[in-house]
């Protein structure tokens, strides 16, 4: 998958990694390799990323927004029941 095309999908469209994957039919580890080099490169660019981290649905939890996949549990309450973190894309002002 081209960066340019994650950027166009996810221009003002927030998603989790596996709505990427459904979307444009890959396997969810490939969207998150070309989705980890779009946002080291998104610096040199007109862009920036804007990720909602992901979220234990139990405590509330917010886990750190550097981590793209969804996590196994919840370090506070030892949760599996996690929303997945969301990235988008937006210019930069």
């Amino acid at each position: 998958m081209f960066r340019k095309e994650l950027i166009d999908l996810l221009l003002g469209n927030p998603m989790s990694i596996t709505q990427i994957a459904r979307s444009v039919g890959e396997p969810p580890g490939q969207v998150a390799d070309d989705l980890g080099h779009l946002l080291r490169s998104l610096k040199h660019t007109a862009y920036r990323a804007a990720i909602e981290p992901a979220r234990c649905r139990a405590c509330g939890f917010e886990f750190s927004d550097e981590k793209l996949n969804k996590p196994s549990k919840c370090p506070e309450c030892h949760s599996t029941w996690a929303l997945e973190p969301r990235i988008g894309i937006a210019h930069r002002s």
